[in-house]
């Protein structure tokens, strides 16, 4: 358009007028959209505080909604018909903010605070709006000061909402607590804003009040996913059979985050210590392709160690080893489970290796599987040398294997650390009959009969002293 040459008389003096108005009107136009001409759409948040914030800034916004070309189109318009009925600095405030332009939108927002002197509730309206955009700034401790502020002067039951969001995320559960409250007393619809509201009694405990707040949500158009939600609430209340009932609500709603509800139930479980139904939970996340399958593994040994479940141990105990030498990757943060914008962030306690190879060689050693049990309370020693149970372990193992020696040297560590002492002894005396210490094993045999509380032991010792003095082999009953 610029490189067309226009010749003189062609148009009259009121379409030159016309055209001129209209190139000023672009040029304002580029200068306002100098920046990127994307429309601000309050659903494209995801964090509560920050889809409420937004939400509150839209209000009344021209606009909001339109397309570049649309918002042009729109400016335009005001130009040419004189109808403007907001100021220039509110027009660029509301063109900021819809093109997500934070800090022009606050300087513009300055502005305008300066052109109120009072303190009323105008001026408190602009507070509040500081408020909002330091939220979509990610600024909590700015929002809440200007919040603080604006609520003072105009308050509104979304005010104290999100000052309730922003002081959760300062870790004032109290104060968002009673925010939350004035909401709930305030607002005309209370329910309008639920998905926004929940997570601050569920951050703050009141797992029973979100329970019912997530059961509203459910029970609406497009409930299902909340499904998970208030499974969690409900295993934190230990109501497990119900969590585990919306868990399978939610599978079938087409939920995708089946392994995390899995493994939050299992939580619940150990919490209960119902270690059955804990390892059960874990093994069917594992089936779902949990991203941290070693943490599961780990869990699913731990619980099946705790019910007498050997086998299992050892099977997945297995596996789990095989990963870790294979350089898997081990579990990491500590137990618990994290709300995370709606859905679940799963953390699971750190795998602790030694445990692992003491719980798998102790199944190994119950199952009969002596030299793998053997194999693995030595690399659990290479872990931590101190563990005197593990010692005692080993040195059982050994004695089965016929290597008595270096069992004997086992049961002398977890003598001296006063660790299964009374078996320990009676099984030292088996090893150094076998070695012909004969001293030694009637020392140990005499301390099992004078100090020992287990009767089925003190028969064996009583037997194995008795051919200790007729000088015959000993019979091992280990």
């Amino acid at each position: 358009m610029s490189g067309e040459k226009q010749k003189p008389g062609r148009f009259s003096l009121l379409v030159r007028i016309t055209a001129g108005m209209l190139a000023v009107i672009m040029i304002l136009s580029v200068v306002l959209y100098n920046s990127s001409g994307v429309t601000m759409d309050t659903d494209s948040y995801v964090e509560k505080d920050t889809r409420l914030a937004a939400r509150e800034l839209m209000k009344d916004n021209t606009y909001a909604g339109n397309s570049r070309v649309g918002q042009m189109m729109t400016f335009a318009r005001s130009v040419l018909t004189g109808n403007r009925t907001l100021s220039d600095v509110e027009e660029k405030f509301e063109i900021a903010v819809s093109q997500k332009r934070y800090d022009d939108a606050i300087n513009l927002t300055e502005q305008a605070i300066s052109l109120y002197p009072d303190e009323d509730e105008t001026k408190g309206r602009l507070y509040l709006r500081m408020g909002y955009l330091y939220v979509l700034k990610d600024n909590a401790q700015a929002a809440a000061g200007w919040l603080d502020k604006g609520i003072a002067l105009a308050p509104s039951p979304e005010a104290y909402l999100t000052r309730a969001q922003v002081e959760l995320d300062l870790g004032d559960a109290e104060a968002a607590l009673r925010d939350a409250e004035v909401y709930m007393q305030t607002a005309e619809n209370p329910d309008e804003l639920l998905a926004d509201l929940v997570n601050i009694y569920e951050a703050t405990g009141e797992y029973e009040t979100a329970a019912g707040m997530y059961t509203k949500l459910i029970s609406g158009e497009n409930g299902g996913e909340y499904l998970l939600n208030r499974a969690y609430c409900l295993t934190r209340l230990g109501r497990l059979a119900e969590a585990a009932e919306d868990r399978e609500r939610y599978g079938a709603a087409g939920g995708t985050e089946l392994a995390s509800a899995d493994v939050m139930i299992g939580l619940g479980w150990m919490q209960a210590k119902d270690y059955a139904q804990a390892g059960d939970s874990f093994i069917r996340a594992l089936g779902e392709n949990y991203a941290d399958p070693e943490s599961l593994y780990f869990y699913v040994v731990l619980c099946s160690y705790m019910t007498g479940n050997y086998q299992r141990v050892c099977d997945y105990g297995d596996q789990l080893i095989a990963l870790v030498q294979n350089g898997g990757k081990t579990a990491t943060a500590e137990i618990g489970v994290e709300k995370m914008t709606g859905r679940l962030n799963i953390s699971l306690v750190k795998m602790d290796l030694a445990a692992l190879y003491q719980m798998n060689g102790a199944s190994h050693l119950a199952t009969g599987n002596y030299e793998t049990a053997e194999s693995r309370l030595t690399a659990c020693l290479a872990e931590k040398p101190d563990d005197a149970y593990a010692s005692y372990l080993r040195g059982v193992s050994r004695l089965a294997l016929g290597r008595f020696s270096e069992a004997a040297a086992d049961f002398d560590t977890s003598v001296a650390a006063d660790v299964e002492t009374e078996r320990s002894r009676y099984s030292r005396a088996i090893c150094r009959m076998q070695t012909g210490d004969t001293e030694g094993a009637a020392d140990d045999l005499d301390w099992v009969l004078l100090y020992g509380t287990d009767k089925d032991l003190f028969e064996t010792a009583s037997a194995l002293q008795t051919q200790l003095i007729a000088g015959d082999s000993p019979v091992i009953n280990e």
